[in-house]
């Protein structure tokens, strides 16, 4: 449980060797290739017109995904019961390269089929934009959908001037008033504006353009020879053509939906090569070989040289160990229980190569403090056994189901709690039962022990993380290093130790516990004296290296100084007892509820409402719980646990073939 040793690859290989290396890397599923310097007599390839034709294809293969998504969710508003099914999530299972290869070679008859949905989203772009067109006409002749007279029968005679259109509401009566005498106005009702119609004597159409000016007059713009009510109806039975158009396109985009596994392996097999490609012009080359360097897992190194001695006769291949001033990628090698917690060390920062790695911790410490958040053992049952069944059911591949499978392990670990605590569903145990012999406390009845507990846990986490940074100094070397890992960091851990000793004292103190047992009294003296040995390790430390007095004391007193941070840090945990005692209450609301309901209503009808609102309250309590439990209980690791020895600031082994973004290669 560590991370893995790599090695070096170097090869100097002829070009005719280049695409079977390249088909070996890819299926070993092991080799990250890197950058290779420039050589005497080398150069970069500068060719990238290949790499645009593929990435012009794929961009092709994601309209086709994207375009089918879109038109399935349509196709969902329109007939919810009869929509086809679709998969646009990462397939899971793990497709052979020759899988990869085959969609290729089909990639003419693909096209095609793409080429069919461009003409569909053609038509539908311009279905749109018909109807943003006809939307628009309906806007403007809603203003005049009351005037019963065709547009082009209202013109101008040998002695009359008419003008049609619109004005506000607000400037009707200043219109009347200030029109000439010898005009006619006529007024209808539109949305917030009053559609006119105004005739005025050619002698006085000057006045009446003016008032019509000041009134804030829009003419209308339309000479239809038929009446704004009828061009409304024939715009409105043009939309519903258009309805039935585009139901119909979409209709016929669902058609291509069985060939979305075909599309999806091909965009990646595109990934793929491209991959290949960008490795290939990081590689330096001459007339008629190349060289390429990598990196390799050193467990994997052997069996892939002989793959390559044995496929690529033409190709010279070598491995040797990481020099120092190298900084190789990161994998990591875990058992099934680690693994599935390394997500919550990934959010924070992969280990570099030189780093110790912490999943094993962060899996202890996650799968313990989980527990103690939620703390009930029928929610623990429930996760268990419904992460379980995915598990089983589902099998996800290459790790995509770590995250499940943390969550069933949690709920294992909040099962345990749950026993301790004596939470079942929130429901009280009975006195003298079995299930309340092997209760520890309950935390609603005794939270003060609740407390206690959530300090004991961040003071095991903090001292271990103060442990994990003290290992890390020694094991760099040098005096200073050392002596500072000694000093500084185990110091806080003999501190720990002193407070954990101290611990069943400073209970009864406080009332967590009533009995003063015997052994309280030298126990708590022990821890007294090994706290005080830490915190002189810790003011040694400070002052160790200074030969100024001056700066000695002042480095001392700086080093005691951060025991309020450290102490800032232990409260932190004081989340598991607020989220500890918040399911409790809760799931006991929800069961009290319940109860008042049926004892209110009676009969079986009271039953049944009784069972839906445990139903939703339980549902309810444990989802929120869940969530809060994921999110503190990660934040504790970053940032109370990280925060002492661990920077993340590696970069993950990526081999190739492994970015692919709708499948899995197998490999």
């Amino acid at each position: 449980m560590s991370v893995v040793s790599m090695k070096k690859m170097s090869l100097v290989a002829h070009k005719g060797d280049r695409s079977r290396l390249m088909r070996i890397f890819t299926k070993a599923g092991c080799v990250e290739l890197s950058e290779t310097p420039l050589l005497d007599c080398t150069e970069y390839p500068t060719d990238r017109e290949k790499r645009d034709a593929i990435e012009s294809k794929r961009l092709k293969v994601t309209f086709a995904i994207n375009f089918l998504k879109e038109c399935l969710k349509e196709y969902d508003r329109i007939d919810k019961k009869g929509a086809p099914k679709g998969d646009f999530k990462k397939e899971n299972r793990l497709v052979p390269l020759e899988e990869y290869e085959s969609a290729a070679r089909e990639e003419i008859e693909t096209f095609s089929k793409i080429a069919e949905l461009e003409k569909i989203n053609a038509s539908l772009i311009d279905i749109k934009s018909e109807r943003a067109r006809i939307n628009a006409l309906l806007e403007q002749l809603a203003p005049y959908r009351a005037l019963d007279v065709p547009f082009s029968a209202l013109k101008d005679t040998a002695c009359t001037s008419v003008f049609v259109g619109v004005i506000p509401d607000n400037r009707a009566e200043e219109l009347q008033n200030n029109l000439p005498e010898k005009s006619l106005m006529t007024l209808f009702d539109g949305n917030g504006v009053k559609c006119i119609v105004v005739v005025c004597h050619n002698d006085e159409k000057k006045l009446t353009v003016d008032a019509l000016t000041n009134a804030e007059f829009s003419r209308c713009p339309f000479d239809f020879d038929v009446t704004a009510e009828e061009k409304a109806k024939e715009c409105e039975a043009r939309l519903q053509e258009l309805d039935k158009s585009r139901e119909n396109a979409i209709k016929d985009a669902m058609t291509y939906l069985p060939h979305l596994s075909n599309l999806k392996v091909l965009y990646d097999y595109y990934t793929i090569e491209i991959e290949k490609f960008d490795a290939v012009q990081k590689s330096p080359h001459t007339k008629s070989a190349f060289v390429m360097d990598g990196w390799v897992p050193a467990d994997k190194a052997e069996d892939l040289k002989n793959k390559v001695e044995t496929e690529c006769r033409r190709t010279e291949i070598s491995f040797r160990d990481p020099f120092d001033d190298e900084t190789p990628p990161t994998a990591v090698k875990n058992d099934k229980f680690t693994t599935a917690f390394s997500g919550i060390t990934a959010m924070y920062g992969v280990p570099s190569y030189r780093e110790r790695d912490p999943n094993l911790f962060v899996a202890l410490f996650y799968f313990l403090i989980f527990g103690i958040m939620i703390g009930d053992a029928g929610y623990g049952l429930v996760m268990t056994i419904a992460c379980t069944a995915f598990l089983l059911i589902k099998k996800p591949v290459k790790g995509s189901g770590n995250m499940i499978l943390m969550f069933a392990f949690c709920g294992i670990s909040t099962f345990i709690w749950g026993v301790l605590f004596g939470g079942w569903f929130a429901i009280k145990i009975p006195e003298g039962s079995f299930l309340n012999k092997i209760t520890w406390f309950e935390p609603l009845e005794e939270p003060l022990k609740m407390f206690m507990l959530a300090l004991a846990v961040g003071v095991v986490q903090i001292a271990t993380g103060f442990a994990l940074s003290g290992l890390a100094k020694i094991k760099m070397g040098g005096v200073k290093n050392i002596v500072k890992g000694i000093l500084s960091d185990f110091g806080w851990v003999v501190i720990f130790i002193g407070v954990f000793l101290l611990g069943p004292k400073i209970m009864f103190f406080m009332g967590a516990v009533e009995d003063n047992l015997p052994w309280f009294e030298p126990m708590g003296q022990a821890g007294l004296y090994t706290a005080i040995a830490g915190v002189a390790m810790i003011f040694i430390g400070g002052a160790w290296g200074k030969k100024n007095p001056i700066k000695m004391v002042g480095g001392s007193l700086g080093s005691l100084y951060g025991a309020i941070n450290v102490v800032s840090d232990l409260l932190s945990y004081s989340r598991l007892f607020g989220l500890g005692l918040t399911t409790g209450v809760i799931g006991y609301v929800m069961n009290q509820l319940a109860t008042i309901v049926s004892n209110m209503l009676g009969g079986g009808v009271a039953w049944v409402i009784g069972v839906v609102i445990l139903l939703v309250g339980h549902v309810f309590n444990l989802g929120i719980n869940l969530l809060g439990a994921y999110v503190h209980d990660a934040r504790l690791q970053h940032i109370e646990f990280f925060g002492r020895f661990y920077e993340g600031l590696g970069r993950t082994f990526r081999p190739l073939g492994n970015d692919t973004k709708y499948t899995y290669l197998d490999n």
